[in-house]
């Protein structure tokens, strides 16, 4: 099967989670023949069992936390119960910062020694799931937090998950594919860009690191209130290059 990405849910920020404009659950990856679960937000796993097709956590082969905020990992233990058969069947690997499994982890104890292996995911760290293969980009958030570039089947996929803008963060985006985004805020002087991303910021990255592709999501209420794909159409047409606002259950093949 060709690879592809299922966005379950595009929120971003703690007032579109909490009243599910947009569905907060996490990105399913189906990537050189491993399925992964991105930052399993809250409705993951519900999200999982009304996509269309259905997507069977039973059949995960991985669990990635970005960060340890609510947002990002509120489904982790019934994901991680899920791919290993109730913990029964030690399979599968869950990757995550060292403070999302030690100090300030969001996993119930007993649950980690149910996936096959647990790793720690560190700074410029390489990582493999049979033929695919990944990296890691340090963020600027207030907690552990990693971006993860993914190679697989010829193809290079970015997610910049969330961070403060620094001057050298696309540089580390470029060359890909498809660069997935998140974009919480919508100001550029907005408070919160001390942790999130702004359109103009994403504008920014998209120009510097000029992917092939470019999807926005990850939506904070400011950015919603605006029309995400209409955003998406005029920054396409002022970069010249495709870039889409992702739905929550949009499917895009790679």
């Amino acid at each position: 099967m060709a690879d592809y990405i299922k966005f379950l849910g595009t929120a971003g920020g703690r007032f579109v989670v909490a009243t599910q404009l947009r569905y907060s659950a996490g990105t399913w990856l189906s990537l050189s023949g491993q399925n992964i679960m991105l930052d399993p937000g809250p409705g993951t796993l519900v999200r999982c069992w009304a996509s269309r097709p259905k997507l069977d956590p039973r059949k995960l082969d991985a669990i990635i936390i970005s960060h340890h905020h609510i947002d990002h990992c509120t489904d982790a233990n019934v994901l991680v119960e899920a791919m290993t058969g109730g913990g029964h069947q030690q399979r599968g690997v869950l990757f995550a910062s060292l403070q999302a499994l030690e100090s300030d982890s969001p996993l119930c104890r007993y649950m980690q020694s149910f996936p096959e292996r647990t790793v720690p995911l560190t700074e410029d760290g390489q990582y493999a799931l049979g033929r695919l293969r990944f990296s890691t980009v340090v963020h600027r958030h207030g907690v552990e937090t990693y971006g993860l570039i993914f190679e697989s089947e010829g193809k290079r996929l970015g997610f910049v998950v969330d961070t403060a803008y620094f001057d050298e963060l696309a540089g580390h985006y470029q060359n890909c594919d498809l660069l997935i985004i998140n974009v919480v805020l919508a100001e550029k002087d907005h408070p919160a860009t001390d942790r999130h991303l702004s359109l103009w910021h994403a504008e920014q990255i998209i120009q510097q690191a000029q992917p092939a592709q470019a999807i926005l999501t990850h939506f904070g209420m400011g950015v919603l209130q605006n029309k995400p794909w209409q955003i998406a159409a005029d920054m396409s047409q002022r970069l010249g290059r495709d870039i889409q606002a992702a739905r929550d259950g949009m499917k895009v093949k790679l």
